[in-house]
């Protein structure tokens, strides 16, 4: 009888024993579930942060690649010159590379339908976009918006660039016409005369403004757009790199469109196919 009851105490400890194990086990079970789980959370944000950053990078990437095409065809052999520069831009005028691309592209045209020499179109481009960020540095606002300013100046809108302290009207360009020399002009001689007199009262209107970006180097806003500007150099370095696998995966996706276009009963028939497939699998309650 003791040997029986010593047996039934072993055989009841035990017991106890293996369900506490079984509960440890089972709640380490559901901690590492919910650890798995929470990690995987991370992932998916981790990964879609990714995903964001990667396209945000690529339409960096993107427009630095069509500016650098832009300066190409409007500067040609100075183009070299002007990329120096805009690779310079962000310490220089504030601007990233893409952005200094663009606007030389835009004021250069402006500039050479005003008459401006190609030879001199780099130099006059460059001083105009300096001048803008000198202009943003001593009124305040970014040097975008004052190149922006100029640009409307060099198309005859006067009013923007009101804003920083200028203001020309027709007046005083007959009279700086007049003082240069250049009066009784007609057609395209008249154009140039009257863009040289602009730019000679911007001169003279703006020489206080002159200097004050470098000048205002060491100020909050001042590195502040520094930043923002090597920021988005680096966003364009960074997609860069995937300029060719987007390009590759476009020009599959056109062949494909093409096949497709070709064979518009097969691409059904497949649809079809595709269709019958998920259903059965949702009636047998097979997963995918």
């Amino acid at each position: 009888m003791a040997r029986s009851a010593i047996v039934s105490i072993k055989l009841v400890g035990d017991a106890e024993s293996a369900r506490r194990a079984l509960d440890e086990t089972a709640t380490a079970a559901d901690k590492f579930q919910r650890g798995i789980n929470v990690a995987a959370g991370y992932a998916s944000v981790g990964l879609a942060a990714i995903g964001a950053a990667s396209a945000d990078w690529i339409s960096s990437a993107s427009e630095a690649e069509q500016a650098a095409g832009a300066l190409e065809a409007v500067f040609k052999d100075q183009a070299s010159a002007m990329q120096a520069n805009a690779e310079a831009a962000a310490d220089a005028v504030g601007l990233a590379s893409s952005e200094y691309s663009q606007m030389a592209a835009v004021i250069a045209s402006q500039l050479k339908n005003l008459g401006v020499d190609q030879a001199d179109l780099g130099a006059e481009t460059d001083e105009l976009i300096r001048l803008g960020a000198d202009l943003a540095a001593q009124f305040g606002g970014s040097t975008a918006d004052a190149v922006a300013a100029l640009s409307s100046l060099l198309r005859g809108e006067r009013d923007p660039i009101e804003r920083y302290g200028v203001s020309i009207k027709q007046a005083g360009i007959d009279a700086k016409v007049a003082e240069l020399g250049l009066s009784g002009l007609s057609g395209e001689a008249k154009t140039a005369a009257e863009r040289q007199a602009v730019l000679a009262l911007l001169a003279e209107q703006t020489s206080d403004a002159q200097g004050a970006f470098a000048r205002e180097a060491g100020t909050a806003a001042g590195a502040q757009q520094r930043a923002n500007a090597e920021y988005e150099n680096a966003k364009a370095a960074l997609g860069a790199a995937f300029l060719p696998i987007v390009a590759e995966a476009s020009r599959w996706m056109q062949s494909f469109a093409t096949w497709a276009k070709e064979h518009p009963a097969l691409i059904q028939a497949i649809v079809i196919g595709l269709g019958v497939v998920g259903h059965d699998v949702v009636d047998t309650g097979v997963e995918a």
